[in-house]
């Protein structure tokens, strides 16, 4: 009876360092991860309006600026704002022309990319001047005093959309001739409309 009951401990000692050591290691979570916590966005519905104005066919973004001083948050949040509005504005000019082509063919393909690649240019730093801060908020922490700013920095569809249209009558007057009698032109224009309508309602 006492070899039995030495070898039921033996086993079940055994037992526990094959589980403590061996048996399937299981992961460890990193202690820094319970640190994280999960913050509310204070710019989220400076996002969601840049995407209406983006989705009715306007240009918009949102940038974001941190200073000791209010004014510099805010100014740098404008700069930030203005880099992305370029890259949208690209994305917008590319769109139209990818439409005219899709629609006319692809027999002046090099004239198209030409003109369209030129208004770019040309339009990028005359667009973003004349880009309204729609909306603007500012946080403050209060541990190191400095202020962040985020700001909707926006150009509207008919701004976007004249600019373009009279920077290729003017160096293109052919091709802008018959960009006016595309369907690209009509989406164009009711896209324009369709702003405005939006505009008026909510006044």
């Amino acid at each position: 009876m006492k070899k039995y009951i030495i070898a039921l401990l033996s086993m079940v000692i055994a037992a526990f360092f094959i589980t403590s050591c061996g048996g399937g290691k299981k992961a460890v979570a990193d202690p820094a991860d319970a640190d994280f916590v999960e913050v509310a966005d204070p710019f989220e519905d400076l996002t969601t309006m840049a995407n209406q104005i983006i989705e009715g066919g306007g240009v918009a973004a949102v940038g974001e600026g941190i200073s000791e001083r209010s004014d510099i948050a805010k100014e740098k949040a404008v700069t930030n704002a203005q880099g992305k509005l370029a890259e949208i504005f690209d994305l917008k000019v590319q769109k139209m022309k990818k439409s005219f082509m899709e629609e006319i063919g692809s027999a002046d393909d090099s004239e198209i990319n030409e003109a369209f690649t030129s208004v770019t240019k040309t339009l990028t730093s005359k667009v973003l001047k004349g880009a309204i801060v729609q909306k603007s908020k500012m946080t403050k922490n209060p541990k190191t005093n400095q202020y962040k700013t985020g700001v909707v920095v926006a150009i509207t569809p008919k701004t976007v959309n004249m600019s373009v249209m009279d920077e290729l009558e003017a160096s293109k007057p052919k091709l802008y001739e018959r960009f006016r009698a595309s369907q690209a032109y009509e989406e164009l224009k009711n896209e324009m409309d369709d702003y405005e309508k939006q505009q008026s309602g909510g006044m």
